[in-house]
């Protein structure tokens, strides 16, 4: 009791505005600490966006030429940076991952480079599916660490308009590969993952199955010209994937990423199953099994 009175006593002195400012000191020291911890040390970043070049190396690393195991450039932004593909698999049907499509979110670089190690030793999947992997869809925003291209135009809002070379060529990587399932990785400042899923019910259907392996929730994503927009006008499968801001214990999000690829393949071999326990969940959804949903009010993916 004594020792609640004395705190009471030493908040009441210092001031409350005072001690959110300390605790909002602290909580920045901590993230200067412990953000470049979830890099990859062999980086070869200054700062805290993603150089192409880089992601060519680690590309590059990944391609053997024997395998079908290779990376290209599929495009070039506003700036004439390279925007590089890679593609894994012998499958029938094909999954279009994409990342770093602002460029002030590099762990969905790091996740999108980082899953490459695990789909190389997965032969299960390789056989089933053709995976078309763009890293660094803003080369030029993760050069300067800003959210939007060099002409001011925040891409994942021109899905709709493709205004953009950065998203004309992933329309054109789209065209030419026909995925069945579109993911995009992001990173927000939530402190955990979350899933935002395209408003057509094979998505909902998709993203409810995922919630309920891994009890991470989903929203449905605002009708503003995003990826899962795109996706939702084309009849496929479409989620964005928000990776935490400071997610080492996830592994720069890459092992959420790869959970909803696993759960992607289970979804399809038992997942319409969910139809029958349409249970809410942690899915904001409606009480049916139709369309709809809490659409997603936090940070804008």
């Amino acid at each position: 009791m004594h020792f609640l009175e004395s705190f009471k006593a030493n908040i009441s002195q210092i001031g409350l505005g005072n001690l959110l400012k300390v605790l909002g000191l602290i909580a920045f020291t901590a993230f200067l600490i412990f953000y470049p911890a979830s890099v990859p040390k062999e980086s070869s970043e200054a700062g805290p966006g993603v150089d192409y070049a880089y992601v060519e190396h680690v590309l590059a690393s990944h391609s053997d030429g024997v395998h079908g195991y290779s990376y290209g450039i599929c495009g070039y932004s506003v700036e004439s940076r390279p925007i590089y593909y890679y593609v894994i698999g012998e499958g029938n049907e094909t999954i279009l991952i994409l990342g770093g499509l602002h460029g002030n979110e590099p762990k969905g670089t790091y996740a999108c480079l980082e899953i490459l190690a695990n789909l190389t030793e997965s032969e299960y999947l390789l056989k089933r599916y053709r995976f078309v992997v763009i890293p660094l869809c803003n080369p030029d925003g993760a050069a300067t660490f800003r959210r939007r291209n060099l002409r001011d135009v925040d891409l994942n809002r021109d899905f709709y308009d493709f205004s953009q070379p950065e998203t004309q060529a992933i329309r054109r990587v789209f065209v030419e590969s026909s995925p069945v399932l579109l993911i995009d990785v992001h990173e927000s400042l939530s402190g955990e993952p979350i899933i935002i899923y395209a408003n057509n019910t094979k998505s909902r259907l998709l993203a409810r199955f995922f919630s309920l392996e891994t009890d991470i929730p989903g929203f449905l994503a605002a009708d503003v010209g995003q990826s899962a927009n795109f996706a939702e006008k084309n009849g496929i499968y479409g989620v964005i994937i928000e990776l935490p801001i400071l997610s080492w214990k996830y592994k720069n999000g890459s092992i959420i990423v790869w959970r909803f690829i696993e759960s992607w393949a289970r979804f399809e071999r038992n997942g319409m199953h969910i139809k029958e326990r349409c249970a809410p969940h942690r899915l904001n959804v409606d009480l049916t099994c139709g369309v709809g949903g809490k659409v997603f009010d936090g940070r804008e993916p």
